[in-house]
């Protein structure tokens, strides 16, 4: 899910060891029909990730004593996600977002019921549910046009699911979670 453009900085290489961190959560969460995350549509503004699509995170603040804390901290600023209520049962390869400078840490958690969310709106336009099913239909998978932050105009691979187009970081983080899901499923056949 890495835009082609992209790919020779990533064998390159980038300086981690100067990356802001941050953290995000997948929430995997139970309801009638199938296990659901929510993502959250960032509002119109004059910053990176403007209108962009993305898990519930953030940067780790200095107070944050790991990355799993800013995964949840943020997650209840952000969409009101009780952070004792869910439990930590993973973390995926961390993603470094050349415009903003971030290393995303990805934790997986799972919460026991369906979340009553409330949105912070000055950080979130709209929280998107979608089900795991969505994510491992190879149908949603496609490619579109965008212009980054820095004016930079190529395709993007993303996921098309319910009329919204993840891609970036997000899309390569869902993949992964996609792949894993996957591979978890055809060694238990």
């Amino acid at each position: 899910m890495i835009p082609a453009v992209r790919l020779p900085d990533y064998d390159k290489g980038y300086d981690l060891e100067n990356a802001r961190q941050s953290s995000v959560l997948i929430l995997l969460y139970p309801s009638s029909t199938s296990i659901f995350i929510p993502f959250i549509q960032r509002p119109i503004y004059e910053g990176v990730h403007s209108g962009q699509i993305g898990l519930p995170g953030g940067k780790m603040e200095t107070y944050d004593p790991s990355p799993e804390a800013t995964a949840l901290r943020e997650a209840n600023e952000e969409i009101g996600i009780i952070e004792a209520e869910v439990e930590i049962i993973g973390a995926l390869t961390p993603v470094y977002v050349p415009p903003s400078r971030f290393l995303i840490n990805v934790l997986v958690g799972y919460q026991n019921s369906s979340p009553i969310f409330i949105k912070d709106d000055k950080e979130v336009d709209e929280i998107i549910t979608i089900s795991v099913d969505d994510v491992l239909n190879d149908l949603t998978m496609g490619s579109v046009p965008v212009t980054n932050s820095m004016g930079l105009h190529f395709d993007a691979p993303c996921f098309l699911i319910e009329n919204k187009t993840i891609w970036g970081a997000t899309a390569m983080i869902i993949n992964e979670f996609k792949w894993i899901l996957k591979k978890t499923d055809l060694e238990t056949d």
